[in-house]
């Protein structure tokens, strides 16, 4: 019954996903997030999938990276998109999604668009202080929810480091803090492949 919902929760994250992964239309950046301009707009000559399998070897421990695929979204100034699901042993899932784009402002108007879309969302909690030590790399963003009925939580990370998008999705069976700590520990290890 338990395993149940949490494949409920499960569903119910990969259509959010599929909501914030591609936005559709064009988005007004709000005029403030949570997160803080970063001071260094530098650009990195990185693919998606590399900086995925990068992330891999920094995963928290019972992590193990499964799956991964291209992406091809939409959006001005694309170069590369990937993602890839990581479970772990324990019962937890995390998709992590790495778009590089051709610059800063394209990285940074893409997050807006994205944390515009999640503010809109009822019944999420800012979770964006969970993400607090990366803040300087660039903008960050986290919000998650526990499950109502007792069954775990959802939380997610969006970030930038100059041209790269970085977005992490933590289910955990246990609770909403648990999740925000491997998402946390899962954005840490996209930004060790990007340099």
């Amino acid at each position: 019954m338990r395993r149940g919902r949490l494949l409920t929760l499960v569903a119910a994250v990969a259509v959010l996903v599929a909501l914030l992964l591609f936005p559709l239309g064009t988005f007004t950046p709000p005029s403030s997030t949570s997160g803080t301009a970063s001071t260094t707009s530098a650009s990195f000559v990185v693919d998606a999938s590399a900086v995925i399998a990068s992330a891999a070897t920094h995963a928290p421990a019972g992590y193990t990276q499964g799956s991964s695929h291209q992406l091809n979204p939409n959006e001005t100034g694309l170069q590369s998109g990937a993602y890839a699901v990581f479970p772990a042993q324990a019962g937890s899932l995390a998709n992590m999604t790495i778009i590089v784009f051709d610059t800063p402002k394209s990285a940074q108007t893409y997050f807006m668009s994205v944390v515009s879309n999640a503010k809109g969302l009822s019944g999420y909690t800012d979770v964006s202080s969970s993400l607090a030590s990366y803040q300087h790399y660039g903008l960050c963003y986290g919000f998650g929810e526990a499950d109502p009925f007792g069954n775990g939580a959802v939380a997610t990370g969006v970030c930038t480091k100059g041209n790269v998008y970085i977005q992490v999705h933590a289910v955990s069976p246990s609770s909403l803090l648990s999740a925000e700590r491997d998402m946390s520990s899962l954005v840490g290890a996209a930004y060790s492949g990007v340099n």
